[in-house]
């Protein structure tokens, strides 16, 4: 075919045919250059069918992982109500309104103790944004809503961590006082949200003076401290976060819809 072409364009420069030949050469200038845009539509063309096949997936992967941070956030929150709840019987406890036995006063001093953190785990948005494929996601909406909500997580973290940690050291060396410290790895060593107590048996080859931790005026002051911090952390979850989930969750569902149609 090419062939064919020169020769013809030879052809009409041998019978001094120019003008004829221009128009030609013209004509052929624009076949190539319409061939060049329609193979550049089809590239195109290929290239968003691409990523949107890669869109859909990284949806999906991100509807999943908001999903068992939704599930992690829900726990979370439960776990700093129930440690806000035992704080409160401690406090009642210190001021002789509720008849704690040994055992489970020990236990709830040393679960109070630890703070609960949410930990955010997002490895495909944390990927997209490593490897530069933010644009993949066309809803400029749930981009900032994604953004926004990692930004918070940090932000939290930052203050509650120093925060809760601050309380929990003085909240810690304060009851060392009066308990042994080793008290703390045999409960964890032993744990199940079933049943949370230490025995009284396990309890004999420890350090325990709960007189001297109730009739200590400071016991009260760092009892309400946490239980004020778990208050705080617990607003944080079931509410602050547990909400910009939701919405992320929401918009997720409704690009997701789109591909439907």
């Amino acid at each position: 075919m090419i062939k064919f072409f020169r020769k013809f364009r030879l052809k009409l420069l041998s019978e001094n045919k120019f003008s004829k030949y221009l128009i030609y050469a013209i004509g052929e200038i624009i076949l190539v250059v319409i061939g060049i845009l329609i193979a550049l539509q089809i590239n195109n063309w290929n290239e968003r069918k691409k990523n949107t096949k890669k869109e859909y997936y990284l949806l999906q992967q991100l509807q999943k992982e908001f999903e068992k941070d939704s599930s992690h956030i829900e726990t979370q929150a439960w776990l700093t109500n129930l440690k806000m709840q035992d704080g409160k019987r401690i406090r009642l406890f210190l001021e002789g309104k509720d008849n704690l036995r040994a055992d489970s006063l020990v236990s709830l001093l040393f679960y109070n103790s630890k703070a609960l953190l949410f930990n955010s785990s997002t490895p495909t948005y944390d990927e997209i944004i490593s490897s530069g494929n933010l644009s993949l996601i066309k809803s400029e909406n749930l981009k900032t809503k994604i953004s926004n909500y990692k930004s918070s997580i940090r932000a939290a973290n930052s203050f509650l961590f120093t925060e809760a940690h601050k309380h929990k050291e003085k909240y810690n060396a304060h009851l060392y006082k009066y308990f042994d410290a080793e008290i703390m790895a045999h409960l964890w060593k032993n744990y199940n949200r079933e049943n949370r107590i230490i025995s009284n048996k396990d309890l004999e080859h420890f350090k325990t003076d709960i007189e001297g931790f109730k009739n200590d005026s400071n016991s009260k002051y760092h009892v309400s401290t946490l239980i004020g911090v778990d208050a705080e952390l617990n607003f944080q979850y079931s509410e602050r976060i547990n909400m910009r989930i939701s919405e992320i969750l929401d918009d997720i569902r409704l690009e997701l819809k789109k591909f439907e149609n």
